[in-house]
């Protein structure tokens, strides 16, 4: 191949895996691209949409129905009837035999009918009508949930990303003091007990080091497989975890869509129990009906047989009326029934609504909480870091023992791990707040 083809041919391929790979900036990029592809997100936002045409069904069995009917009739051979011969001027005692009709019967009608009154029909639509609002807010508790599980997966890569590299840093000290210690043990001036704690010491940040690096890896690939993606698709996530900490929580609150959820239980069980007083209601449908035959001799269903058979129309309009007498109860105890669930759903929605004020609060509290101790516990590592350093160079002069030095660089550890504890907190308290801020 000559050499400026393949260049031509590998930036092409270049360019394709560039425009193959997804990108995100924040966990909002994150949560935009799972709107369209989290498979959960998309199940309910087809059920959103099934919703939908039941509530135009529901609303459409309130119009007139209207039917057309046409027939055609072949009698082959029609039915003989014996008539006393008397009747045509013959002698009696005798019969003759008769056909009566016509071999072809046309015919065709139209008929029309439309409830002037039917209250459950209208409840029916409405409770439709009501149960498509329940179903958006459904998507939006969805998305709620869905939203979780990202941040979850999304923060907790950042996490480990951090966690890694703390690892790397904290196996290069203790490598050091390992062979340190070690060396020291060679000539005589440590033990071996020394040298086996700062083995330890080494071997424990590698587990850590270790387990940070394969979680990255696992949170990448559950993040992928929330957002729809194949194992092989591009993905990067082109944040830090100090930009992503930044971040106002005195913003309002939305509401909350379990909430709404509740909210629109209450209105559809007060629709069914209105619904069961209606049946008590009389009905009333007006029934309209034109039909009209031909008969002839001939088959000629359309030239009118040059005007010797005719059409023979009717027609007729009806008020019917159905007044509910006695149904052995079941009707009355179903609208009791309805009442209760009604007053069942309107207490747990109030509850609800003082259960979701006082979780508010407490997710701001907590967020603070979090805030605070991570600042602090920081500050606790970074300290511990530095005591450490202090130690180790008073170790190097000669003015401590090696004992302190390990035992300064497991307390460091320690205090790392605690970091680590407060940072992981501080991320889903974050991620909580940032989920009531948003509008679904």
């Amino acid at each position: 191949m000559p050499k400026r083809s393949f260049i031509i041919v590998m930036l092409l391929v270049l360019t394709s895996a560039v425009h193959a790979q997804v990108v995100f900036k924040s966990l909002e990029d994150v949560w935009h691209y799972a709107d369209s592809h989290n498979i959960t997100i998309r199940t309910v936002n087809f059920e959103l949409s099934k919703s939908g045409y039941a509530t135009k069904q529901a609303y459409s069995s309130m119009l007139p129905q209207v039917n057309a009917t046409g027939s055609y009739t072949d009698n082959i051979a029609l039915q003989t009837t014996l008539i006393p011969a008397s009747l045509a001027g013959g002698p009696a005692g005798t019969y003759k035999t008769l056909q009566f009709g016509q071999q072809f019967v046309y015919a065709g009608g139209i008929s029309a009918q439309m409830n002037v009154m039917n209250l459950q029909n209208w409840y029916n639509a409405r409770m439709a009508g009501q149960t498509e609002q329940m179903n958006k807010d459904s998507v939006a508790s969805t998305r709620k949930t869905v939203y979780q599980q990202l941040a979850t997966q999304y923060y907790n890569y950042l996490l480990m990303q951090e966690a890694a590299n703390m690892a790397d840093v904290t196996v290069s000290i203790a490598d050091s003091v390992y062979q340190s210690v070690n060396n020291k043990f060679q000539t005589g001036t440590v033990n071996q007990a020394n040298v086996d704690l700062a083995k330890l010491n080494l071997e424990q940040a590698q587990q850590t080091q270790i387990t940070a690096h394969y979680q990255i890896l696992t949170s990448r690939n559950n993040l992928k497989a929330l957002l729809g993606m194949a194992l092989a698709d591009s993905m990067e996530i082109a944040a830090g975890l100090k930009s992503n900490l930044e971040l106002q929580p005195q913003g309002g609150f939305t509401d909350d869509p379990s909430l709404r959820l509740a909210e629109w239980r209450t209105k559809i069980n007060l629709t069914q129990y209105r619904m069961a007083n209606s049946a008590f209601i009389p009905t009333i449908n007006i029934l309209y009906n034109y039909a009209t035959q031909r008969y002839d001799k001939t088959f000629e269903p359309f030239d009118g047989a040059n005007g010797v058979a005719g059409w023979f129309p009717s027609q007729y309009w009806s008020l019917q009326a159905s007044f509910p007498l006695f149904t052995s109860g079941n009707r009355y105890f179903q609208s009791k029934k309805n009442k209760v669930n009604y007053e069942e759903s309107l207490a747990q929605l109030e509850n609800a609504r003082k259960t979701s004020a006082i979780n508010d609060d407490n997710i701001r509290l907590n967020y603070q909480k979090a805030a605070a101790v991570l600042v602090k516990a920081e500050d606790v590592m970074n300290l511990s870091f530095d005591n450490y350093r202090h130690v180790s160079n008073r170790y190097e002069d000669g003015l401590i023992p090696i004992d302190d030095r390990l035992t300064a660089f497991k307390d460091y550890i320690n205090y790392q791990n605690q970091y680590l504890n407060s940072l992981s907190d501080m991320l889903v308290q974050l991620y909580q707040v940032k989920i009531r801020q948003q509008q679904f």
